[in-house]
């Protein structure tokens, strides 16, 4: 490139130094080089708006002052203007510098003057308008911005993801058990009140000694509170069952605002609370739909209806009570009203409460009795004794799991018992059996009751026929006794006290019973659910006469195996052609509790009883 000429001109240098840099700048711009032949002229419309392509296009020649420089350019370095003249000269050339021309740029010299273009607004963003349009809204946002909250959002989601797998994996429980009703499965702990905890040492016991002794009763393991008779009574407690009101609670007791204090108390840890209630009538359908009309018209008190049962089950259900056992139902059963009655009684009471009633009333119902029992009671009372020997209990008990209420889902669960207020204590025959027979109901499938002092083999009165004759029909509603209290100087008026001395130590082997039972989906489930039928989940196993081998299972879950000696003498056997050996869960011997048994040669104790549970 030929230099300039000098110019001791001011003006004169600058427009050198102009032009130089205007040199630079279409050399930069041109696109095709001065020696490259020129292709035919085409007809090419440019893709912008119809705007720009109605504009006439601007060359250089239209601009004077671009003419000027370009002749001074010539004079000063010919190659240079040769080169321009060859691109302005060019169709094509000249097609893409017009096309450049039309976007308004602003060029400027070296020392920032505006030589061409046109001037335009800058903003402080950034934004430029490009001949008079404007660009998308978009284009002005702040990206930076934009792009770190997008960033903090998406890595906030992903930690907030993590924490929640975490979580799920945390909170996973241990262990999933089936799901039952409150009733079911569980264990009940009957009282006679008058005969359990005195709390005003008037020599009777009462409600609000039961209240102070609720905790007792939930160590226990005891879900439910069934309480025998409580109402008003002609000579209470010992003639409990001379009632006169089933409305009101005899005065020894307590009063009703103490029965409120015992229902909240119960609640409040989580257990359920179950009357005897005598059915001592079964008015027909018309007259309870009367009933409820005379009620909500005039307003009389439920002791002037017609049916007391009902008056009394709708007065105990309002107070809360969740269940009622409907002593002596097997004497309706036989009645023409007994199947409306006995759902009109349902239905009040709501389905969060139960019924249970005695093995006597289900045997002796037939037909359409029997079939409104099944669906409306929710539990039977099945009494469990050795007054056939140790091959009857064992026969007794394979009839009941072998029977219809184990053919359907829907029957009643039975509710077992080896002691309770109208039968004699285990106790009291069999001294040495109370623990065993305890920790061998409590392995049965279904629901069990333990009679209160059955779990510190408690015994009745011995010699009823004798001294004791007077208290023939309370002989085995003796005083409780507890291990951390002194016994009470005030002798019971009513009842005379057992001779014998409790056995205390019982009160663990039965609480690790209880325990194993609640925590073992295997013992408490009475049976297995498959294709809309039962499955028993228990056998009996075949063994020595006075030992009781039962096997419990359920899919999924480990066997369980009980073995009971309720004999006299060390029983030694080989029991591994049934099983191989298991870990030791509750036992009368709690030394043994975590160790792994096997069943090759094992001797048992007299009267010793022990759960397995078998490796899958």
């Amino acid at each position: 490139m030929n230099e300039l000429p000098e110019n001791s001109n001011n003006s004169g240098g600058n427009d050198l130094e102009t032009l130089d840099y205007l040199r630079g700048v279409k050399s930069s711009t041109c696109l095709l080089l001065p020696t490259t032949p020129s292709p035919t002229p085409l007809d090419f419309k440019h893709p912008l708006s119809e705007e720009m392509s109605d504009r006439p296009f601007l060359t250089l020649n239209d601009d004077p002052n671009m003419v000027n420089l370009q002749t001074d350019a010539s004079a000063g370095d010919s190659s240079s203007s040769g080169d321009s003249s060859s691109v302005v000269q060019d169709p094509v050339s000249a097609q893409l510098i017009n096309n450049i021309s039309m976007l308004d740029y602003q060029t400027l010299s070296k020392n920032g003057d505006l030589i061409m273009g046109q001037t335009e607004d800058c903003k402080l963003n950034g934004n430029h308008n490009v001949s008079g349009r404007k660009l998308p809204n978009f284009v002005n946002w702040n990206w930076s911005v934009i792009r770190k909250v997008l960033l903090w959002i998406v890595l906030s989601g992903l930690i907030a993801c993590l924490g929640a797998i975490i979580g799920m994996v945390v909170t996973i429980p241990k262990e999933c058990n089936p799901d039952l009703p409150w009733y079911q499965g569980k264990v009940f702990y009957e009282v006679f009140p008058a005969s359990f905890k005195d709390s005003n040492h008037d020599g009777t016991g009462d409600l609000k000694g039961l209240i102070k002794k609720l905790d007792y009763i939930q160590e226990l393991g005891a879900s439910a509170i069934r309480l025998n008779y409580i109402y008003q009574a002609q000579k209470y407690p010992d003639q409990y069952f001379n009632i006169t009101s089933t409305v009101e609670i005899d005065r020894s007791l307590g009063v009703i605002k103490d029965f409120r204090d015992l229902i909240n108390e119960v609640h409040n840890r989580n257990m359920s609370l179950v009357l005897d209630l005598p059915v001592v009538s079964m008015t027909n359908s018309d007259a309870l739909g009367n009933y409820t009309q005379a009620v909500l018209i005039s307003n009389e008190t439920v002791t002037n209806v017609v049916d007391p049962t009902y008056a009394a089950l709708k007065f105990w259900a309002s107070e809360k009570v969740d269940g009622f056992y409907l002593k002596d139902l097997e004497n309706f059963v036989d009645d023409v009203t007994f199947g409306r009655t006995l759902q009109i009684w349902k239905q009040m009471i709501g389905s969060n409460k139960i019924f249970i009633t005695s093995e006597a009333a289900y045997e002796k119902a037939k037909g359409d009795a029997l079939n409104v029992l099944l669906s409306r009671i929710d539990l039977i009372d099945i009494h469990l004794d050795l007054n056939n020997g140790i091959s009857g209990l064992k026969t007794r008990i394979d009839n009941v799991i072998k029977g219809p209420l184990w053919s359907k889902p829907h029957y009643p669960w039975v509710h077992w018992n080896i002691g309770s207020i109208h039968n004699e204590r285990i106790s009291t025959k069999h001294v040495n059996n109370t623990l065993v027979l305890t920790a061998l109901e409590l392995v049965l499938p279904g629901t069990v009751s333990i009679f209160y002092g059955d779990e510190i083999g408690l015994a009745g009165l011995d010699d009823v026929e004798g001294d004791f004759h007077e208290h023939k029909d309370v002989s085995n509603i003796v005083s409780m006794s507890f291990s951390n209290e002194k016994p009470d100087p005030i002798i019971l008026p009513w009842i005379s006290q057992s001779n014998r001395k409790p056995s205390y130590h019982f009160l663990d082997v039965i609480k690790m019973f209880t325990k194993v039972r609640l925590e073992s989906p295997t013992i408490y489930l009475r049976s297995i659910y498959k294709e809309g039928n039962n499955q028993k989940n228990m056998e009996i196993r075949e063994t020595d006469e006075n030992l009781v081998v039962i096997e419990r299972w359920y899919p999924r879950r480990n066997t369980c195996v009980f073995v009971g000696n309720l004999g006299s003498k060390s029983i030694t056997t080989d029991l591994s052609t049934m099983f191989y050996g298991g870990t030791v869960l509750a036992g009368t011997n709690t030394s043994q509790i975590g160790q792994v048994l096997y069943f090759d040669k094992i001797t048992f104790p007299p009267n010793s009883a022990i759960v397995l549970k078998l490796e899958k």
